[in-house]
This record gives structure tokens, C-alpha cells and sequence, in this order.
């Protein structure tokens, strides 16, 4: 009796205070006052709106010039800091620029899409000569915006013709490296004409864009297995890589090599996996031509040569070739020569001493410290603009493909073929070409201040001429 009495009093107790607490809140909440129901505007950054997008697009710009991604940060992070400002902090990706603002008591975050082609070599070097400007005079942001609307707008210096015959000259150029046949010219002629075609028509179909490494490499290798002939002189396999050496994916192999080696593991990574993803389309497209031919014939191989002149001008026509096709600048054809013959020098020296690798090596080294040493030379492209030409001279993915269209003819022709030997060379050939422009770059940035005294004796800023006109000009005025 007396437990049931003590329950009941608890639990009036309990039911009182829950009951005064609900009255209270209900009270306190009566005088609070209302919410407003308009609309916050947000708060603004403490870096203005427009400084930020010109930084994110140059950093988009500077991706699509072929650029890694810890140089892309370094170059933006000098820019901020010309602007007045070092709260701004970047992350480069191949396919993002983000950018992050922070503050004592918050931070912004913002993003741009980076998903951009490679830049044609006119729009490389208005790009680096706008970075110049600002470095030394920090014009408004909302102006150079502009510029660079400008000069990303603009249409190609070479019409659509050039760059078709730039295509064509290209591919003749790359294949007269090989020391070929001379029946072997006429298929470099045929099947440049064919890519270059698919190319540009590739730019107005976007099907045919994202299939473009198969139905390239399949059309490619359906022409030159199919009359090897006429076409090859009974070597077909020596036209595949010059004609598609425009698709390899070089570059981004390179790039992503460097990534991993300084730390860029995500965006290293991701180069690397698209650069194989590549290849690999390359090879089955590969396959595919080779396989609508059926049972493949041995004909009669041409053992002639062109001869020893031949690597030499298959480097002058690289050189042109690339002029017109990547719309280079005016009156730079003759430095981008000059870096890309220094550079063959330098793998032809590397492959005499020890082989292909040390040859890709010492061109890698050659071709950057070349393109550096010419900068503030009349005329003289940016080093970006130098130095690609040479890169695509050295071809890093070159090899690796090789090797995969060995496997898909060896496979074809029902022979054993190793393919751990294939990507091991694809490896080692992709590092020589990282290592070699990674040990240029360290060794340029270190050292050009020490050579370019030499450099101006050598190559000189302006004419001797200009110079004593000058002092005449200067004693007549006085």
C-alpha cells in the first residue's frame, strides 16, 4: 500500500515539472522575435570576384598548354602574390583549377572546369606573353580578362588547308626519322592526308571525336596492310606511328611521369591512366583494321634505304610541318628549327653512346635547356612554344604503341610474343623522356643566368649594324 502511494506521488511530480518546463519554453519562444524571411545575400570574398576568375582561367589556359600541374600552381601563386594578395591557395588537376580563399575566420572556395584541348602554339604564346605583362605591370583584372578572352578567341593562324598540309608534312617528316624506303614517302603522304581529314572532321562531330584513336589507327593500319606494296614497299608496320603520331598520347604520359615523381600523386595518376587508356585504343583500333583484312600476305620487302640524309630532313619537315599545323607565331620558325636540330643532336649522341633510352634521356635534357636559353632572343618564342615541337620530335608514347601493334600482328600471326618485355620498354622509354626534361628544368632555372652572357655573345639581341646606327644616331644628336 505504501509503494503504490509513493509511485503516485512521483509521478505528479514528475508530470508537474514536465508540464511547468513545456509552459515555460512555450513562453520564452512568444517573446523571441520573428524570423526574417528575406533573403541573406552572401558574403564576398575578401580577394575580388574578378581577380579570382582571371586566376582560374589562366590556371585552365596554362593546363591546356601542356603545363604540370605543380608548375600551372607555382605560376599562379607568383600572379596573386603580383596582385597584392597571399591568402590564395591553388590545386591544379588536369580537368579542374580550384582556388581557396582564406580568411581569420572563414574561407571560399571556387572551381573552374579545365576540361580544355592543347592550345594551338599562337595561343601558347599570346598566353605567356599576357602572364609577362602582368608579372611586370598587374593590369586590372577585368583587362586582363579580357586579353585573354582575346586571345583564346582568336582563330588559328593557319587556315584549314595549312594545317592539313602541316598534317601531311608532319607525318612525312616523323617517318623519313625512321630512314625509310623511298616507296614508304608515298604512304606517309596518303595516310597523313587520311588523319588529318579525320582530325579536322572530328572538330565538327562529336561521335567521331571521342572514337577518333580507333577509327584512326584502324583506317591507318587497314591501308597499310592492305597494299603494303605500294604503300610501304613490304613494310607496313614502319607507316603506323608517323601516321598517327599527332594521337599519341606523349605528353600526357610525360607530364604524369613528372606528377608522380614530385608528389602530384592524384593528377599524376590520372595522366598516366588516360596516356595507357589511350594507347591501348590505339592498338585495338590496330587490331581491327588488321583483322577485316583477313589471313595477312608476306610481300616482297624493299631492303633499300633512303639514306643517312634522310633523319636530318625529316627534322626540317617536322619542324614546318608542326609550324603549320599548331599555328606556331610568325617569324619563329627558325628557333623552333634550332631547338629541335639541337635536340636530335642530343638523342642521336644519347643512342650512340648507349641506346634509345639514353638518347630520349639526353633529348629531354637538350630540348629544354635549348628552349630556355633562347628566351628574350628577337623573335624568340616563349619557352612553352619552343620546346613542344622538340618534345613531339621525341615521340615518349612512340615506342610503347610499337610494341602493342607488335603484339596485335604477333597475335594475328599466330606467334608468341612477350608482353611483359612490351610494357616494361613502354615504361622505361616514358621515364627516360620524364627524366630528361626534369633534370633540363632543374638545370635551366638553375644556370640561365650564368649562360646568358655567353648566349649574347653567341646569338646576339640585335644586328651589330643596329647597334652602330644607334651610336651615329647619338653623336649626331649631340
Amino acid at each position: 500500500m505504501a509503494s503504490e502511494e509513493r509511485a503516485s506521488k512521483t509521478w505528479r511530480v514528475t508530470r508537474y515539472r514536465v508540464t511547468h518546463a513545456i509552459a515555460k519554453m512555450r513562453a520564452e519562444y512568444g517573446k523571441s522575435p520573428p524570423r526574417s524571411t528575406e533573403h541573406t545575400p552572401p558574403v564576398d570574398p575578401p580577394v575580388p570576384a574578378d581577380l579570382l576568375n582571371l586566376l582560374c582561367r589562366l590556371g585552365v589556359a596554362l593546363v591546356g598548354a601542356g603545363e604540370t600541374s605543380a608548375r600551372v600552381q607555382t605560376l599562379l601563386d607568383k600572379l596573386s602574390r603580383r596582385y597584392g594578395t597571399d591568402n590564395i591557395h591553388f590545386m591544379v588537376l588536369p580537368t579542374a583549377v580550384f582556388v581557396r580563399v582564406r580568411t581569420d575566420n572563414t574561407s571560399f572556395i571556387d572551381m573552374l572546369d579545365a576540361r580544355v584541348g592543347t592550345l594551338p602554339l599562337d595561343q601558347i604564346d599570346g598566353l605567356y606573353r599576357l602572364i609577362d605583362r602582368i608579372e611586370q605591370d598587374a593590369p586590372p583584372p577585368s583587362q586582363a580578362s579580357d586579353d585573354l578572352d582575346t586571345i583564346l578567341t582568336q582563330k588559328p593562324g593557319s587556315p584549314p588547308w595549312l594545317i592539313l598540309l602541316g598534317q601531311v608534312v608532319l607525318t612525312v617528316g616523323i617517318g623519313m626519322m625512321l630512314n625509310p624506303g623511298a616507296r614508304a614517302l608515298v604512304g606517309y603522304v596518303v595516310l597523313g592526308l587520311v588523319v588529318g581529314a579525320l582530325t579536322q572532321l572530328a572538330d565538327k562531330v562529336k561521335l567521331l571525336s571521342m572514337a577518333l584513336p580507333v577509327v584512326a589507327s584502324a583506317v591507318v593500319a587497314l591501308l597499310a596492310y592492305g597494299f603494303p606494296g605500294a604503300l610501304a614497299g613490304g613494310q607496313p608496320q614502319q607507316l603506323l606511328i608517323p601516321a598517327v603520331a599527332t594521337l599519341l598520347p606523349g605528353a600526357m604520359l610525360t607530364n604524369g611521369t613528372i606528377e608522380l615523381a614530385t608528389g602530384s600523386m592524384v593528377a599524376g595518376a590520372s595522366r598516366v591512366v588516360y596516356g595507357i587508356n589511350m594507347l591501348f585504343l590505339l592498338a585495338l583500333g590496330s587490331y581491327v583494321g588488321i583483322s577485316l583484312l583477313g589471313p595477312l600476305s608476306d610481300p616482297p620487302v624493299s631492303s633499300a634505304q633512303l639514306g643517312w640524309w634522310a633523319p636530318i630532313l625529316g627534322v626540317l619537315l617536322i619542324g614546318y610541318g608542326h609550324s603549320w599545323r599548331s599555328s606556331a607565331p610568325q617569324n619563329t620558325v627558325g628557333w623552333l628549327l634550332l631547338v629541335l636540330y639541337i635536340t636530335f643532336a642530343a638523342q642521336l649522341f644519347g643512342k650512340h653512346v648507349s641506346g634509345p633510352l639514353t638518347g630520349a634521356f639526353f633529348g629531354g635534357i637538350v630540348a629544354v635547356n635549348a628552349a630556355y636559353l633562347i628566351q628574350g632572343r628577337k623573335h624568340a618564342p616563349p619557352t612553352q612554344v619552343a620546346f613542344l615541337p622538340a618534345f613531339w620530335m621525341l615521340v615518349p608514347g612512340g615506342i610503347s604503341l610499337t610494341g602493342i601493334s607488335d603484339l596485335v600482328t604477333h597475335s594475328l600471326s599466330g606467334v608468341a610474343s612477350g608482353g611483359l618485355e612490351v610494357l616494361v620498354s613502354a615504361l622505361l622509354s616514358v621515364m627516360s623522356i620524364a627524366l630528361g626534361v626534369m633534370v633540363g628544368s632543374g638545370l635551366a632555372t638553375a644556370h640561365t643566368p650564368r649562360v646568358s652572357t655567353i648566349i649574347d655573345t653567341v646569338v646576339p639581341r640585335h644586328l651589330p649594324w643596329h647597334h652602330a646606327t644607334r651610336a651615329e644616331k647619338s653623336d649626331s644628336d649631340s
